[in-house]
């Protein structure tokens, strides 16, 4: 039985690792939607072919034009205040939507280092939303997937979320004021998994299913990070069982059923002798 559940243990921890790895891919995705909010401050290359209105043509008072190239264009309210910005840059494209003086949403396109990204920004501290003027929500992809972000008043990411590009993993996370990961959610080829942590970011629960329901297992761990109690079950019900743990890392309490063996239970000193124990039922 130790061994079941041991292999359940196990089974589970691969799914948290899982559960991290699709972190790292909403990180990755995170990272170029943070490239991607830069690219309207410095606004891109040489826009054509811009909105056609009147059958084709654009009226500005007397001047009439189907097409406009510029590096930068300011569209303007009846009072003249700036509206929208529509421009280029070294690297990319983008058109920022400004609320009486402020930022309020910009989207655009990017090429870093050979990674193109797209994505949207939305910003606090206009009209809709006060703040202190910086990005609260951002959604992107690029060629490892999409993603979408959210953000305190003071710029901390609060949640992500995303998915691969060939749509094999997607997960969550939510995140405190530290940055620390404080709960999450995913899933892979190997399994669907959530896991929850502490303000001093120790994971301190983990549950998983594998992909094709064979098993499913959890965990809760110390403060310190260490396993406490382990549980988990095979899904056509034939084993399932649990583990109680000291803070060595030394089971002290086992209970399981067998569809072959029937149930048991043990209890173990601090060096795993079995000092008490229930014989299956007959």
């Amino acid at each position: 039985m130790d061994s079941q559940i041991c292999a359940l243990d196990e089974r589970v921890a691969r799914l948290e690792k899982a559960n991290r790895a699709m972190k790292v891919i909403v990180a990755v995705t995170v990272l170029a939607m943070a490239a991607m909010t830069s690219t309207p401050q410095s606004l891109a290359k040489a826009v054509k072919k811009l909105v056609s209105l009147d059958a084709g043509t654009i009226t500005a008072q007397t001047i009439t034009a189907q097409t406009i190239t510029a590096q930068q264009i300011d569209l303007v309210n009846a009072a003249g205040q700036v509206a929208a910005v529509l421009g280029t840059s070294s690297n990319g494209a983008g058109l920022v939507f400004i609320d009486k003086g402020k930022w309020l949403l910009a989207l655009g396109v990017s090429q870093n280092g050979g990674t193109s990204s797209a994505g949207l920004a939305l910003y606090d501290g206009n009209s809709v939303l006060p703040g202190n003027g910086v990005v609260r929500a951002a959604v992107g992809i690029n060629s490892q997937g999409a993603g979408l972000t959210a953000l305190d008043g003071n710029g901390n990411t609060v949640l992500v979320s995303g998915v691969s590009a060939d749509g094999a993993s997607a997960g969550s996370d939510v995140m405190d004021s530290n940055g620390y990961s404080r709960a999450g959610f995913g899933n892979a080829a190997n399994g669907s998994g959530f896991f929850a942590g502490d303000s001093n970011n120790v994971t301190r629960y983990v549950a998983g299913v594998a992909p094709n329901g064979t098993a499913a297992g959890a965990v809760t761990y110390d403060a310190t990070g260490k396993p406490q109690l382990e549980l988990g079950g095979l899904g056509d019900g034939s084993v399932n069982g649990m583990l109680a743990l000291d803070a060595t890392g030394q089971d002290r309490f086992d209970a399981g059923y067998s569809s072959t063996e029937g149930g048991g239970a043990l209890v173990k000193d601090s060096s795993g002798n079995v000092i008490w124990f229930a014989p299956p039922a007959e």
